[in-house]
C-alpha cells in the first residue's frame, strides 16, 4: 500500500510541477502579451533603422553583402511567425490562455535574440599583411590597457604603419574614420552607428553632440579609435567625452621609421626568401630596400613589384628608376610616393587604367569588387574579351594583381578594397589634366568652370549634396556621366545636345523627373537609375529609340513592356513589371541575359531588388493554365503572397535550368512544391517554404512515378508554419549534399524521413541508414504531433553536425542521429576533434526520457557538456 501511495504521490508532483509551468502564462498572460508587443515593435523598428542604413550606402554606390540578407530574411520570418501568433492570440479563448501565453513567450524570445544579435554591432577590422615596430604597439597597448592614461595619439608621416598598429592590435572597438575633409555630422553618424544608435538628421550638431556623449557614457569602458585625422577639432563639439585627470592624461606617440634589418625582414617576407642564395642579388635587393626610407608602405610595394625577379640586370635598373624617381627629394612622404610610382609604372597600361578609375571614389571609400568591375567594363577598360563573364574574370586577375602590388587594400572579410591615402594621392597627380575629382567633398554646387579644363576627360561629383547643374554649363566632351549618390541632386539641364554620350549613371540620385532630351541618346549604352525613389516612370517612346543599350536598371515599375522589344542588345537588366503580361513580352523574344533582376507585383511599395539573376511574384494571381515565361539562366525564384498558385509548375519551369534557390511563403492555396515529373530543381541548393497553409507535400508523386534524385543538391531547406504537411522527405530521395534542415511550427508533422515501401517490407532487425554526411545544423522546433524523425530501426548517418536544436516535440521518443564522427578519450569525455558544438533542447523533462542509442557509449551522458536548455 505504501509503494502504491509513493507512486501516486510521484505522479501528483510530477503533474503539478509541470502545471505550475503553465499556470504563470495563466496568470500572467495580460503581461506576457505586452512583452511580445514591445519585441515585436523593437524589430520593426531595428528593421527600419537596418533598412534606412541600407538605403545611405546605396545612395553611396555600396551593395549589400549576403549577411544583410540573411539578417532581413530572419527578421521576415521572425515577423512572419508573430504575426501567426497574434492571429491566435486573437482567436484564443480564455481557458486556453497557459498554452497560448507559453507560445507567446517563445515568439518573444525568439525576436529579442535577433534585436539583440551581437554579430549586427560587432567591429570585424581588416588587417593588412604589413609588418609594424612590435615595440611601439606594445607600448600603445599597455597605455591604453593602464589607468594612468586615456588618451594617446599616435602620429607619423604617411606610410609608415600607425593604421594598420592600431588595427592589428585591437579586434573589437569603436573605429571612425575622419578624413581630410572634415564633416562633424557625419563623424557623430559613424560613431553612433559603430554604438548601434542613430541621431536625427533634423537636429543641429549641438543637440546631436548631447546624445552622442550620452551613448558614450552608457559604454563605461571603452577603445575609441579615430584614424586619418588631418586637422584638430574639439572633441566636445563631437560630442567625444574627453578623458578627465581621474581616468587618465594626454600621450603622444610617434611611430618611427624601421630599422634596415627590419625593412629587409619585411620586403622579404613579401618578396620571397627564395631569393637569397645569390649573393650578388642579396645585395642589390639591400641597396633597392635603402632608398624605401624605412617606409613599410614603400617596402612592400616594391616587395610586390620586384617579387619572382631574379636578373641581377633588372634590380640593376630598378634602383637607378627608383633613385630617379626620389632624387632630390628630402620629404620622407614623397620618397613613398617614388616608390608607388615605381610600382605603378611597372604596370601594364590595362591594370594602369584600371587604378587610376579607383580614385575617382571618395578617399576612404569601401569599394565592393564586383561593383568596380562593373564600372571598368561600362568605361570599356577590359573591352574586347568577348563575353561579359570573360570580362568579369579579368576584373578580378587585375584586383588580385594590384592587391598583390599593394596598390590596392583587400578588405577582411568582405568583398570589397579600398585605396590608401597616398596612392589616391599618386593616382590623382597623374590624372590632374584629366580628371576632376570632387568626391566627397561636401558640395552643394558645381564645381567653377574655370575648373573644368578642356582635357578633362573624368568627373567625379560622387557622395555630394549637389541639387541642380546649371542649364547655362557649357556642354561636356566625354562620352559619361556619372552623378552616383548625389542625393539631392533634382534635375539635370536638357541633354539632347550630348549624343555622344554613352553612359549615364544617376544611381542613388534625387532626380525627380526624366532629364529632357533623354530620347535623343542614340549611342547610350548604360542607363542606371536605381534607388532613384522620387522617379516615377520615364515617358512613353523614350526607352524604345535607346536601341543601343546593353545595361538597363530602374527600381520603378514599367507600365508599357513592349518598348523592351526593341532592345536587343541588353546584357545587364533590373527592373519591375507590374503584372505577368509584361513580363511574358519581354522574355518571350529574349536571349540569356548576363545579369537580371525582376520583380512581377501589383503592390506600389515594396523593396527593390539587389541581388542578381532573381525573378520575384508578390501579391499577384496565378491561375492554373496561365502562361508564364522565365527567362533564361534564373537562379532564384520567390513566389510570396500569390494567389491561386497550386505548385510551382503551374508558373512553367521550363527555361529555369539552373535554378538555385526557391522561396515559398504565404502562398495561401499551394498544396506542394513540385509534381514528380519536374526535372528543373535538381540543381536546387535552397528551399525555403514558410506560412504555406495548405501545403500537404513537397513532391505531388503519380502512379509508377519515382521522386528519386529530385533534390540531390540541395543544400538547406526551410519548414515553417506549414500546418498540414504530415510528411516531409521520401526515404529514396538522396540528400548527400544538405547541410542546414530548419522544421519549426507545422503542427500536423508527423514524420520527417518516410520509407518507401520496399523497405517497410524488409526485416525488422534491418538497420537502415540515412546518409547525411554533410548536415551541420538540424533544428525541430514546436512540432507537436511529430512521432519520429525515421523509423524504429532507421538511424540518420551525420558525419558533419555541428548544432542540434529539439524543443517542444513532445510526441518524440528517439533520436536517431548516428554521429560517428564523436569520439572519448580515456576519461569519457569528448575529443577536442568533435565537430559538434551545441545541443540545445527544452523541455529539460523531455531530455531526460528521450531515448538516443550510440554503439559505443552511453552518448547523452557524454554530450552533457554541450547540452543548453533553449
Amino acid at each position: 500500500m505504501a509503494e502504491l501511495i509513493g507512486h501516486i504521490l510521484d505522479v501528483i508532483k510530477f503533474i503539478s510541477r509541470n502545471a505550475s509551468k503553465y499556470l504563470k502564462f495563466q496568470r500572467k498572460f495580460t503581461e506576457y502579451v505586452d512583452d511580445f508587443n514591445q519585441a515585436q515593435a523593437d524589430l520593426r523598428a531595428k528593421e527600419a533603422d537596418f533598412q534606412q542604413q541600407l538605403e545611405d550606402e546605396h545612395h553611396f554606390g555600396k551593395m549589400p553583402k549576403q549577411e544583410v540578407k540573411r539578417w532581413f530574411e530572419k527578421v521576415e520570418q521572425k515577423l512572419g511567425h508573430a504575426q501567426h501568433v497574434e492571429d491566435k492570440i486573437s482567436k484564443g479563448k480564455y481557458l486556453f490562455r497557459s498554452c497560448l501565453g507559453k507560445l507567446v513567450d517563445e515568439a518573444t524570445q525568439a525576436m529579442k535574440e535577433v534585436v539583440n544579435d551581437p554579430s549586427t554591432i560587432e567591429v570585424n577590422l581588416p588587417t593588412p599583411e604589413v609588418v609594424v615596430a612590435t615595440n611601439v604597439r606594445e607600448e600603445i597597448y599597455q597605455y591604453l590597457m593602464g589607468d594612468a592614461v586615456g588618451l594617446v595619439g599616435v602620429w607619423g608621416m604617411g606610410g609608415i604603419g600607425k593604421t594598420t598598429i592600431m588595427k592589428d592590435k585591437f579586434r573589437k572597438l569603436i573605429w571612425v574614420t575622419v578624413s581630410q575633409v572634415f564633416d562633424i555630422r557625419k563623424l557623430q553618424k559613424d560613431i553612433a552607428s559603430q554604438l548601434e544608435r542613430n541621431l536625427s538628421d533634423d537636429e543641429n550638431i549641438i543637440v546631436r553632440a548631447g546624445k552622442l556623449s550620452e551613448m558614450l557614457r552608457g559604454e563605461m569602458r571603452y577603445v575609441l579609435i579615430l584614424d586619418d585625422v588631418w586637422r584638430s577639432f574639439s572633441f566636445e563639439d563631437v560630442g567625444i567625452l574627453e578623458p578627465i585627470t581621474t581616468n587618465g592624461c594626454k600621450l603622444k606617440v610617434k611611430v618611427p621609421c624601421f630599422s634596415m634589418e627590419e625593412a629587409m625582414n619585411l620586403f622579404l617576407s613579401k618578396a620571397g626568401q627564395d631569393m637569397l642564395p645569390n649573393p650578388t642579388l642579396e645585395s642589390l635587393m639591400e641597396l633597392a630596400v635603402r632608398e624605401c626610407g624605412g617606409l613599410p608602405l614603400a617596402v612592400v610595394t616594391l616587395a610586390g613589384c620586384m617579387r619572382g625577379k631574379s636578373d641581377p640586370c633588372m634590380w640593376e635598373d630598378a634602383i637607378e628608376e627608383l633613385r630617379g624617381n626620389i632624387r632630390n627629394i628630402n620629404d620622407m612622404e614623397d620618397k613613398v610616393y617614388g616608390c608607388l610610382k615605381f610600382s605603378y609604372d611597372r604596370l601594364q597600361r590595362i591594370d594602369q587604367d584600371c587604378l587610376l578609375y579607383c580614385a575617382l571614389y571618395p578617399e576612404d571609400d569601401v569599394i565592393d569588387k564586383d561593383e568596380i568591375i562593373e564600372k571598368w567594363m561600362e568605361e570599356g577598360l577590359i573591352d574586347g574579351m568577348g563575353s561579359r563573364k570573360a570580362m568579369e574574370g579579368s576584373g578580378h586577375s587585375i584586383l588580385q594583381k594590384l592587391e598583390e602590388n599593394c596598390l590596392l587594400e583587400r578588405v577582411q572579410d568582405r568583398s570589397c578594397i579600398k585605396m590608401h591615402d597616398l596612392v589616391r594621392d599618386m593616382a590623382l597627380h597623374i590624372t590632374r589634366k584629366r580628371f576632376l575629382v570632387k568626391a566627397g567633398m561636401q558640395l552643394e554646387e558645381v564645381p567653377n568652370m574655370e575648373e573644368w579644363g578642356e582635357d578633362l576627360e573624368k568627373v567625379s561629383l560622387m557622395c555630394n549634396s549637389i541639387s541642380t547643374i546649371p542649364q547655362t554649363m557649357k556642354c561636356l566632351k566625354f562620352p559619361k556621366l556619372t552623378a552616383l549618390g548625389c542625393w539631392n541632386l533634382r534635375s539635370l539641364p536638357c541633354l539632347s545636345k550630348l549624343q555622344a554620350l554613352k553612359k549615364l549613371d544617376l544611381g542613388g540620385s534625387g532626380i525627380e523627373k526624366i532629364p529632357q532630351g533623354l530620347e535623343m541618346l542614340v549611342n547610350l549604352r548604360y542607363l542606371n537609375l536605381k534607388r532613384t525613389i522620387r522617379l516615377t516612370g520615364i515617358p512613353t517612346g523614350t526607352l524604345s529609340k535607346l536601341c543601343r543599350l546593353q545595361y538597363w536598371a530602374v527600381h520603378f515599375k514599367l507600365e508599357s513592356a513592349e518598348e523592351l522589344r526593341e532592345l536587343n542588345k541588353l546584357e545587364v537588366f533590373e527592373d519591375w513589371f507590374h503584372n505577368v503580361c509584361g513580363l511574358n513580352t519581354f522574355a518571350s523574344k529574349r536571349k540569356t541575359l548576363y545579369k537580371l533582376s525582376i520583380l512581377v507585383s501589383e503592390i506600389t511599395s515594396v523593396r527593390p531588388l539587389v541581388f542578381s539573376n532573381v525573378v520575384r511574384f508578390k501579391g499577384i494571381k496565378i491561375d492554373v493554365g496561365d502562361e508564364i515565361i522565365l527567362p533564361y539562366g534564373i537562379k532564384e525564384l520567390s513566389l510570396l503572397e500569390c494567389r491561386g498558385v497550386r505548385s510551382i509548375n503551374d508558373i512553367g519551369l521550363r527555361d529555369a535550368t539552373d535554378l538555385k534557390k526557391c522561396e515559398l511563403r504565404g502562398c495561401s492555396e499551394l498544396e506542394s512544391v513540385i509534381s514528380s515529373h519536374c526535372d528543373q530543381l535538381q540543381k536546387l541548393e535552397s528551399l525555403d517554404l514558410i506560412e504555406l497553409e495548405n501545403l500537404k507535400v513537397i513532391v505531388e508523386v503519380g502512379a509508377g512515378e519515382s521522386s528519386v534524385g529530385r533534390f540531390s543538391s540541395l543544400k538547406e531547406i526551410t519548414l515553417w508554419n506549414c500546418d498540414k504537411i504530415k510528411k516531409l522527405f521520401s526515404a529514396d530521395w538522396v540528400l548527400s549534399n544538405l547541410e542546414v534542415m530548419d522544421v519549426r511550427y507545422c503542427s500536423e508533422l508527423e514524420e520527417i524521413i518516410t520509407e518507401s515501401e520496399k523497405k517497410r517490407l524488409g526485416s525488422s532487425n534491418d538497420t537502415f541508414k540515412f546518409p547525411f554526411p554533410k548536415l551541420r545544423r538540424l533544428e525541430l522546433g514546436k512540432l507537436v504531433q511529430l512521432q519520429r524523425i525515421c523509423s524504429e530501426n532507421g538511424v540518420m548517418g551525420c558525419d558533419s553536425l555541428q548544432s542540434i536544436t529539439i524543443s517542444d516535440c513532445p510526441k518524440l521518443k528517439r533520436i536517431p542521429l548516428y554521429l560517428p564522427q564523436l569520439e572519448i578519450d580515456d576519461e569519457g569525455k569528448l575529443s577536442p576533434s568533435n565537430s559538434l558544438q551545441r545541443i540545445q533542447v527544452y523541455p529539460i523533462d523531455w531530455w531526460e526520457a528521450v531515448e538516443w542509442e550510440h554503439p559505443n557509449f552511453n552518448i547523452k551522458n557524454v554530450v552533457r557538456p554541450l547540452k543548453e536548455i533553449w
